[in-house]
């Protein structure tokens, strides 16, 4: 095939894939409220690649492949004056629409005193009325760019922030919500609605794990955004990707109707490529880069969009708008959503939470209360298994908060991700797949911070049953023993649900291999659990093997 049409067709394959969880997927409500598009673009720092705009050209015409309708604002960030103009003329010959650069940095990221400039805001002229031009603000060194605009058909007013803080993220998102509200101006409370959008350089859970639970303990910016000030992280809320880490959000004091991520990205160039790419592109080489790189890529990470509308003085939701549960633990399958109420009145409420779960699904809690003080937000979370054998198929949850009834779709593919090692806990950077890996330079920790006592245990899925005998257990081996288990257990089990214990005793204190023998018995599953260890309540392993 001539090297050109095999470009053709890459791209044209990319494009469709593009609508997996696209526009063709029921998106009526998307043609009302403001589009936003929040995208990094990674085209700021080195000359080379700034000057080589064909990721510009890539990153336009996925965006308008994925979208509904032309796109009212993009917050972008790590891009400079050059690029955003790219944009905003290609924009202009896609779509028909008049596209302005209302803020972007000069040719450089780097000022005269030392600070980053790398922020920009493009904004559609045809839908939107600029209401204030705005102006860079600093924050932990860099600029972030800030403008107010309207939507010219409904009066819509959007104070806009395309934020990439560099450090901390929570004293940052303070900054910025403080800066934003202060574009709401004279506008009413339920017409002006803080957006806050950009790479905040921190996925949403203290796990810096791939795979985000909806329920993980979340971070602290996060929390404060999302509780304390009531925002909607759109991605989170009403994307098709809620689980997948994104350092790129869309943060809004309003109504999300509807929002996306390009996770077909991924699927049509995964990471591992995108990294050659991006070798080719920072050298300002695209030319040279491989026929697919230069069909389809356009940064590091995928660019999201969310429809935003005035929101109402309470705000009741579940988040995400569907369950999958396509996560399996012990014979478990596993998923999560959040009951979530906003408060934007002046006075505390207290809204009632039950769940109403066919079978075979179970929610817990099956009901609760949100006490939400005014001006914020909170949330209950709604934990959701079935048995990892329930039939394939989509079921209807009935969630009622106050006044709000609505269904929650969770559906059970026939394929259920089951991870090799599970345990009570672990401690963030210390995950029990570390005691799995073949590295016995890398350890499982328990939890320790805030103390969580032993007894603790990791359970090893043998992915079949078989006959098993043995369970080794290298201690960490980095020359500090704390954790080693010296008083332990072990159980073992077919189904991941009944375990029967078949050895018990003590080790000793020191880095050295240690086993536990025990008459041959089927499992699937084989637990570990430690009663005593050194160092404190806690414990540890390099590496942990049954045979």
């Amino acid at each position: 095939m001539p090297a050109l049409a095999a470009v053709l067709v890459a791209a044209t394959v990319g494009l469709a894939d593009l609508h997996r969880f696209g526009p063709d997927n029921a998106r009526s409500s998307s043609n009302a409220g403001a589009l936003v598009v929040s995208a990094d673009l990674q085209d700021a720092v080195r000359p080379a690649d700034a000057a080589d705009t064909h990721d510009l050209d890539t990153f336009v015409r996925r965006l308008t492949a994925s979208t509904p309708r032309p796109p009212d604002v993009l917050l972008l960030t790590e891009v400079l004056g050059p690029g955003a103009h790219r944009i905003a003329d290609r924009l202009t010959a896609a779509t028909g629409k008049g596209y302005q650069v209302l803020l972007a940095p000069g040719r450089s990221a780097f000022l005269a005193d030392g600070a980053v400039r790398e922020s920009a805001i493009v904004v559609n002229t045809t839908t939107m009325r600029v209401a204030d031009k705005g102006r860079f603000v600093r924050v932990q060194g860099e600029d972030q760019a800030s403008a107010a605009v309207t939507q010219k058909a409904t009066g819509l007013r959007l104070s806009l922030i395309s934020a990439h803080a560099a450090g901390d993220p929570l004293p940052a998102a303070q900054q910025l919500h403080t800066v934003a509200a202060g574009l709401a101006g004279t506008a009413g409370p339920q017409d002006a609605v803080p957006v806050l959008g950009g790479d905040y350089r921190a996925g949403r859970c203290v796990d810096p794990s791939a795979y985000q639970p909806v329920d993980c303990a979340a971070q602290a910016f996060w929390t404060t955004l999302t509780s304390t000030y009531g925002y909607d992280d759109a991605f989170f809320a009403r994307s098709a990707a809620p689980t997948l880490k994104n350092t790129a959000y869309v943060f809004a004091r309003g109504n999300v109707t509807d929002a996306y991520v390009d996770t077909a990205y991924d699927e049509a160039l995964p990471s591992a490529d995108r990294a050659a790419c991006k070798q080719a592109f920072d050298a300002g080489r695209s030319a040279s880069a491989p026929p697919k790189c230069r069909s389809m890529y356009y940064a590091d990470a995928p660019f999201g969009w969310a429809v935003v509308r005035a929101g109402q003085p309470v705000r009741r939701s579940v988040a995400p708008a569907s369950v999958t549960l396509d996560r399996c633990e012990l014979g478990v399958r596993k998923g999560a959503a959040l009951a979530r109420v906003v408060n934007g009145t002046g006075q505390g409420i207290t809204d009632d939470v039950t769940v109403d779960a066919p079978a075979p699904l179970q929610v817990t809690p099956g009901s609760g209360s949100l006490t939400v003080p005014a001006g914020q937000a909170r949330t209950l979370p709604l934990k959701v298994t079935a048995p990892q054998q329930s039939a394939v198929g989509t079921y209807d949850v009935r969630v009622t908060i106050g006044q709000l009834t609505t269904e929650l779709p969770v559906s059970a593919p026939s394929q259920c991700t089951e991870p090799p090692v599970v345990a009570t806990s672990y401690h963030s950077g210390f995950p029990p797949v570390n005691a799995v890996d073949g590295d016995i330079n890398t350890f499982w920790h328990s939890e320790y911070s805030p103390p969580t006592p032993l007894p603790q245990s990791i359970t090893l899925n043998l992915e079949d049953s078989r006959q098993v005998s043995k369970l080794i257990y290298q201690p960490r081996f980095d020359g500090n023993l704390n954790g080693t288990i010296t008083g332990y257990n072990v159980y073992v089990s077919t189904d991941g649900q009944a375990f029967t214990k078949v050895a018990g005793g003590t080790w000793a204190a020191d880095a050295r291999l240690k086993t536990a023998t025990f008459t041959p018995v089927t499992a699937r599953y084989v637990r570990l659990e430690a009663i005593s260890a050194s160092g404190g309540s806690y414990c540890s392993a390099a590496e942990i093997t049954a045979g």
